[in-house]
């Protein structure tokens, strides 16, 4: 064994690793997650810090046969002779079967429940058409493989590109049209929206140097104004309706970038945040009161607690919530929610299609809920007592949803009411920006998180607002809870239920758990099989698979110069120094740590002892340092970090 320690001011972590240098165990404080490996060097087990084990059967050629969770669910897979999996045998006498073209590609799935999807590509491999039984989703691109036209059965989605591959317009069959005006880094200068001949909605931005969004105008004098500090982390946002202040937000954060507190600048009242020794978030505070702390307190394997002993809940294996406080929880051979039962005696079932998606959710008073899915895990219905909410999509994001009277998504256009048409315009992402409808335009702001917040109608007055907790919960809200219904990034409440919509699974907040296993299993990341983030006031998961920074501070930036170098647009004299621009470009991509230089506001990018220098300033790239040849202050980690001058920022 080949023992290493990884340790800074306020962390030590201790790994091993076999001679031939694959990690064994991983170990921080009393925690401990080990690896095991067979004779090949290839992992064969995962064993969580409770002792249970995640398992791997591999075949003569290394691939994997069989997994067997750490709830000991077995998951077997055959497969070709070129290794390709034909057939996953799944608990409970559950199957999925897939058939391939001559290069791999999926062309149609077959589940136990006889629900299929089928896939077709063009001639460069790129997804075409997908088919279920309930839509057909259709493709057209341009010769750069861009999409221009997609199909969603009846209705289209069209969109245009300008010279550098941005997306400038958007137009649907429904009638929308979103038009988007950029600065040469990409970041959209001004966009406006429109349905049919309904009065146009506009929005204009400034950035930062970093690429970070300083001040947008919205309709009815609507300005909402971000300042940062030298490493891009949001400290004020301010909203002002015609020159009176509606929104006043501090954020103060500590070296690790976790927030420590937020206060209302209008209120007064402040919210203290604090974390365990792995970052997870365990508590949040009001106003420092000794009994108002909401606590989100951690076990050893990543489960959620409400209290800081953490005898409040009971889970099984694998991380399955059984027991809380208000009711009791019962899961199928696969690990999706089948049963709440509150302890007044109320009970809602879950039911589910062979993919694996929620099909039905049948409430205490026997009243149904359906969903209808693309291929894709995009929710194109919502059912209940006869009335349906039919959603249409622009690539991730929701573009319009409409009522109608119609359990049919195919009969859905001959009984539309598109009086109830929503357009929804969203940023480049899962941020939502504006609510367009036939009453009018309405302008949605949001948090450094991209979490809805607030929403304006065109004479500047606020309609609607909400605050949600560290669970995701609406704790706070003016106006109709629903007129915005997004949540964290990538999530849709659907209040009938009490669960978001979270594209691949269904979030509780309630409970701050997911209602179904990782689809995508340990490669998820997130703290259990079922859990949402480690830190909710950082962290999102807009896929319902594995958590991604909410508040990206740097990425844009770094894409800006990246470009620039791919252009050749950058000043300096690189070359002498040893470094082509491939190098350069993986180390702006994924570089081991960035500082920051504040007396001559320049950024370094650091990588395996390689460093890149970047104009603050100016977003140009003035030169790179390869190990070989580095000189002078920037030759090694330690002569930059002994710099008074310089600042660690990721």
């Amino acid at each position: 064994m080949i023992l290493f320690f990884a340790k800074d001011n306020h962390t030590q972590v201790a790994f091993d690793y076999t001679i031939l240098g694959s990690l064994t165990s991983r170990k921080q404080g009393s925690k401990q997650v080990q690896f095991t490996y067979d004779t090949e060097e290839q992992l064969s087990a995962v064993i969580n810090e409770k002792g249970e084990a995640y398992i791997f059967e591999r075949d003569t050629k290394g691939n994997i046969i069989k997994e067997i969770g750490f709830d000991d669910m077995e998951k077997s897979y055959e497969r070709s002779l070129a290794g390709i999996v034909q057939r996953i045998q799944r608990p409970g006498n559950r199957w999925t079967a897939y058939q391939h073209d001559a290069l791999g590609n999926v062309i149609r799935s077959d589940y136990y429940d006889g629900t299929w999807e089928t896939f077709s590509y063009d001639k460069n491999g790129a997804l075409q058409e997908t088919e279920n039984e309930h839509i057909t989703v259709k493709l057209e691109r341009d010769p750069s493989g861009q999409v221009i036209k997609e199909w969603q059965n009846d209705h289209w989605i069209a969109s245009s590109y300008d010279e550098l591959g941005n997306r400038s317009q958007i137009t649907s069959s429904l009638g929308a049209k979103i038009d988007v005006t950029r600065n040469e880094l990409g970041n959209v200068l001004q966009m406006t929206a429109s349905r049919s001949e309904q009065a146009q909605w506009t929005a204009s931005m400034q950035y930062n140097e970093l690429g970070q969004e300083i001040e947008r105008i919205l309709p009815g004098d609507v300005i909402s104004k971000w300042q940062y500090d030298i490493t891009g982390r949001p400290t004020h946002h301010r909203v002002s309706s015609q020159s009176r202040d509606t929104r006043r937000r501090a954020y103060n954060w500590d070296v690790n970038h976790q927030l420590r507190s937020m206060v209302n600048e209008l209120t007064g009242v402040k919210v203290t945040y604090g974390y365990d020794e792995f970052s997870n978030l365990v508590w949040a505070n009001q106003d420092s009161r000794q009994f108002d702390f909401l606590y989100r307190s951690v076990d050893d394997v990543g489960n959620l607690y409400e209290t800081k002993d953490k005898k409040d809940r009971v889970y099984g294996a694998g991380s399955r919530l059984l027991e809380t406080k208000d009711a009791k929880f019962s899961y199928d051979e696969e690990g999706n929610l089948v049963e709440k039962v509150e302890h007044n005696g109320d009970t809602w079932k879950y039911e589910y299609y062979g993919n694996g998606m929620m099909a039905k959710v049948i409430k205490p008073d026997m009243t149904e809920v359906t969903f209808k899915y693309d291929t894709l895990g995009r929710r194109i219905e919502k059912c209940s007592e006869g009335r349906a909410t039919h959603f249409v999509w622009d690539g991730n994001t929701i573009l319009h949803e409409y009522l109608s009277q119609a359990n049919s998504v195919e009969n859905a256009s001959q009984t539309a009411d598109l009086d109830s048409l929503v357009t929804w315009v969203f940023n480049d992402g899962f941020v939502p920006s504006a609510k367009i409808t036939s009453e009018g335009n309405y302008s949605i702001i949001s948090d450094y998180l991209g979490t809805p917040v607030e929403a304006y109608d065109e004479q500047g007055h606020k309609v609607w607002s909400a605050e949600l907790d560290v669970y995701g919960r609406v704790n706070e809200f003016t106006g109709e809870k629903d007129f915005i219904p997004f949540r964290y990034q990538g999530q849709y409440e659907d209040v009938e239920i009490g669960l978001y919509y979270n594209r691949f699974r269904y979030y509780d907040p309630e409970q701050g758990n997911y209602t179904q296993v990782d689809p995508i299993g340990l490669a998820g990341g997130n703290p259990t099989l079922y859990g949402y983030v480690s830190d909710s006031n950082r962290f999102v998961d807009p896929f319902g698979l594995s958590e991604c920074k909410g508040a990206k501070r740097l990425e844009k930036f770094r894409k800006n110069f990246t470009g620039d170098l791919k252009e050749s647009r950058f000043n300096g004299h690189m070359d002498k120094h040893g470094m082509n621009h491939d190098v350069i470009k993986d180390i702006l991509d994924n570089p081991d740590n960035i500082f920051y230089h504040k007396n001559n506001n320049h950024l370094l990018f650091y990588k395996d002892g390689d460093v890149v220098v970047v104009s603050g300033k100016d977003s140009g790239i003035i030169t790179a340092y390869g190990k070989s040849d580095a000189a002078g202050v920037y030759k090694d980690i330690k002569s930059i970090t002994d710099k008074p001058a310089i600042t660690q920022i990721e």
